[in-house]
């Protein structure tokens, strides 16, 4: 799959305990331009937050230890760099809705199997964020 060139190119960070489904994910997300960091838990995900600006997550919702859930409810009460970072929910469970998993605290969600083209909606989206939402102020939501 040769990479799509894009005008600019994104961190996403991936989360999923499932290996081939970070691995999928990783390949969708590179071959359309831009760049991933991978965790396979939500605990292993709110480090790598902690320490790096990333511009969009994917999060798995059922994982062991801590679900996606618990990790996004403990990254919006916290005061790191990437509290408002947009976060999608990737899921394969179709008994919430939408409006479900915004009120929980994600900016959007999507239903695996995930396509490549809904991969690249959502990274359509955040690179055609104005450049002042690009940069995330406290308290504010950095999803367009």
């Amino acid at each position: 799959m040769a990479s799509v060139e894009q005008p600019h190119s994104l961190k996403v960070l991936i989360v999923d305990d499932e290996p081939i489904n970070r691995m999928v994910l990783a390949r969708m997300v590179e071959h359309l331009g831009s760049t991933c960091i991978e965790a396979s838990s939500g605990g292993e995900a709110l480090e790598l937050l902690g320490q790096q600006p990333v511009d969009l997550v994917l999060m798995d919702i059922q994982m062991p230890k801590m679900s996606g859930i618990e990790a996004v409810e403990l990254l919006r009460a916290g005061c790191g760099p990437n509290r408002d970072v947009p976060v999608v929910a990737v899921t394969g469970d179709t008994t919430r809705s939408r409006r479900e998993y915004l009120q929980l605290g994600f900016d959007d969600y999507a239903n695996k199997p995930i396509s490549l083209a809904s991969v690249s909606q959502m990274l359509s989206v955040r690179r055609q964020a104005p450049a002042a939402e690009a940069i995330v102020q406290p308290g504010s939501r950095a999803w367009p």
